[in-house]
């Protein structure tokens, strides 16, 4: 099914280039995507738009800013397999999996599961996605086989992530406390040593991971 993209292309030729998202390997993945598809009904006219957009279980997609300058600080290698806890809808895993080799994609929600499987079926997409439903706080030890992580929620513990993440690895997460109406965006890189470089990338609202003790 052919799918009209022209108002992605123009998001990112007008918005997300403004940014300074430079990448052209992630700038060319996000025009191939047309984001509409995986945005609820309801929103579809807000698809281009700088918002987070419900998607349901008091949850929501990642502005299109947040997940292009995300895309591009994890400057995914074709043969490296991607991690994406929290799936959304698909979208984000949708655009890791044409920038990296296979994406493992989770969410506690069984709902968002079988939207973003949907959502993630159309011919320009490669067949590289697993989606799961699983709760990574009752499988932190998964991290280790991945090179890239993607934490769509926040943390208040980034020892969370970075105590089970390989060496040569990196992670993509958001950092502060549950209460903090901005986190910020951050890169990990785990060196050989294990050793940790930070750096930040964006601040921006996102909700915090959902905790056992909060369900």
């Amino acid at each position: 099914m052919k799918v009209d993209n022209t108002d992605t292309i123009n998001m990112v030729d007008n918005h997300i280039r403004s940014l300074n998202v430079i990448d052209n390997n992630v700038l060319d993945v996000l025009k191939i995507i047309p984001r509409k598809i995986f945005t609820p009904e309801t929103y579809k006219n807000f698809s281009h738009i700088d918002i987070n957009i419900p998607i349901g279980n008091n949850e929501y997609m990642l502005m299109p800013s947040v997940e292009a300058k995300l895309l591009q600080a994890l400057n995914i290698k074709l043969n490296e397999d991607i991690l994406v806890i929290g799936s959304g809808t698909g979208y984000l895993s949708s655009c890791a999996s044409l920038l990296g080799n296979k994406v493992h994609a989770i969410d506690i929600y069984s709902d968002l599961i079988e939207i973003s499987k949907k959502n993630s079926n159309h011919d320009f997409l490669k067949t590289n996605i697993l989606y799961e439903r699983l709760d990574i706080m009752d499988n932190l030890s998964i991290i280790k086989k991945y090179n890239i992580i993607i934490l769509t929620s926040s943390i208040d513990n980034i020892d969370i992530i970075t105590n089970h993440m390989n060496s040569n690895s990196r992670a993509f997460i958001f950092f502060g406390k549950n209460t903090a109406p901005m986190k910020t965006g951050i890169l990990l890189t785990k060196l050989k040593s294990s050793s940790l470089i930070r750096d930040d990338i964006i601040e921006t609202d996102v909700k915090p991971i959902i905790m056992k003790n909060n369900d």
